[in-house]
């Protein structure tokens, strides 16, 4: 098995553009994540997707495999404006994607954090998904 992530931020960027591209206006879905004091336009952006962690997994530990657990992680950005009528199809998305056994085949738990900052005008979602996968070196 690989020491790489199982998925790519392409493939969660057309994941969510298949309701995004539904919307209308469009919502734009961006692989540009930008930095924290960056000025944000309406719209989604993903980060890229990394291993954040790689830990010895307890059953390697007693049957003296070389087992190990890795943690990948990436985030999603929404910005909108408040009370947008299209953030609940949005929303709907990137949650059920975390249920999506099928989209995150080869992982055995996916979970995520969501954060939501509101001024004056608008919304910032920002989720932090982790994923956990076993990886077996020979």
């Amino acid at each position: 098995m690989s020491n790489v992530p199982l998925v790519t931020k392409q493939m969660i960027i057309d994941y969510i553009k298949v309701v995004a591209d539904t919307l209308v206006p469009i919502v734009e879905v961006s692989g540009n994540y930008p930095a924290t004091d960056d000025i944000v336009p309406y719209g989604i952006y993903v980060d890229d997707v990394s291993t954040i962690s790689r830990e010895v997994n307890q059953l390697g530990i007693t049957t003296c495999g070389s087992i190990y657990t890795m943690t990948d992680q990436f985030m999603i950005l929404f910005v909108s404006i408040q009370d947008d009528p299209k953030w609940i199809f949005i929303e709907e998305r990137i949650q059920n994607m975390s249920a999506d056994s099928s989209f995150f085949d080869g992982y055995f738990e996916v979970t995520f954090n969501q954060n939501i900052v509101i001024g004056n005008r608008s919304e910032k979602r920002t989720y932090t998904f982790n994923l956990r996968r076993l990886n077996f070196n020979s």
